[in-house]
């Protein structure tokens, strides 16, 4: 097995265990304090230290992972690059104050280190386009839409900060769950010949249960949705997301293991490197 497929395989599996420590603080939590209205208000109990840690963690995973296809790459990205501040910027909740000085200094900082991490991405690209490599549409459209998500943090933070504890939370939930609805449509084979617009072959085995998925997604934003008034609505729209989203990680991950396509990677990784081309398309999978 090559270091690199080795590498990305226990991203991903760390992946899993943090979503699991995650349901793990929150049920331990949940025994002994009763339900609250939503995953992101464990930040205010004892769980807290680790839905900070979940969240912070889970999103550097999901930066660092490279989606099969360029499209899968940006969702992954956007929904890593939100999914901190998800951590860093509480959600609003009756009762509880907000620290404002401990959320300023937290976004300040995340947004700070987020504009080195751009600028380090964007010297990578400049040196790939100069030795003959070209940018994908959606490789652009990734550029940009992390550009204008740094752009509306920095500019809310320092107009509006009273908004920006208030509701930044909320933006940031939705960029993070949002995005993988999208990854899981993107993993279909329509997803990828469609969408993504990859000329590749069926490259799945789960590909109707891909779908499936997809359809308990949408089945669980309609129904919670249409609970909205409900106390744990949002509770249970977020459980059921990241419960389907854990479950097509596993069988995407079972997927991708297939000692045919890692030999293949392996080899078209080893091309790109001796062309002195940087990686923008499958990764080492």
């Amino acid at each position: 097995m090559k270091p690199e497929i080795n590498t990305y395989r226990y991203v991903r599996f760390g992946l899993l265990a943090l979503l699991l420590a995650l349901a793990v603080g929150v049920g331990i939590e949940t025994v002994r304090d009763g339900w609250q209205g939503s995953i992101s208000a464990y930040y205010y109990t004892p769980a807290g230290p680790v839905f900070i840690a979940v969240m912070a963690s889970v999103g550097v995973c999901l930066v660092a992972l490279q989606g099969f296809t360029d499209a899968e790459n940006v969702c992954l990205n956007l929904a890593g690059i939100s999914a901190p501040m998800v951590a860093f910027v509480p959600s609003p909740e009756r009762g509880r104050s907000a620290d404002v000085a401990a959320i300023t200094n937290n976004a300040a900082t995340y947004l700070s280190v987020l504009a080195v991490g751009y600028l380090v991405v964007l010297g990578f690209v400049w040196h790939r386009l100069r030795n003959g490599g070209s940018l994908s549409s959606w490789g652009a459209i990734g550029l940009g839409s992390v550009a204008l998500a740094w752009l509306v943090g920095v500019l809310w933070l320092i107009s509006d900060r009273s908004t920006f504890v208030s509701h930044a939370h909320t933006l940031a939930a939705t960029f993070t769950l949002l995005p993988f609805v999208f990854v899981v449509a993107l993993n279909t084979d329509w997803g990828v010949r469609v969408i993504a617009r990859e000329p590749l072959p069926s490259r799945t085995r789960f590909d109707r249960a891909y779908w499936l998925v997809l359809a308990g997604m949408l089945c669980v934003a309609i129904i919670f949705g249409l609970l909205h008034t409900w106390s744990y609505a949002l509770l249970g729209l977020e459980s059921g997301v990241l419960v389907l989203f854990a479950t097509f990680w596993v069988l995407q991950t079972v997927d991708l293991m297939d000692p045919r396509r890692d030999e293949l990677t392996s080899d078209s990784v080893r091309s790109s490197r001796s062309a002195g081309h940087a990686d923008s398309g499958p990764s080492p999978r």
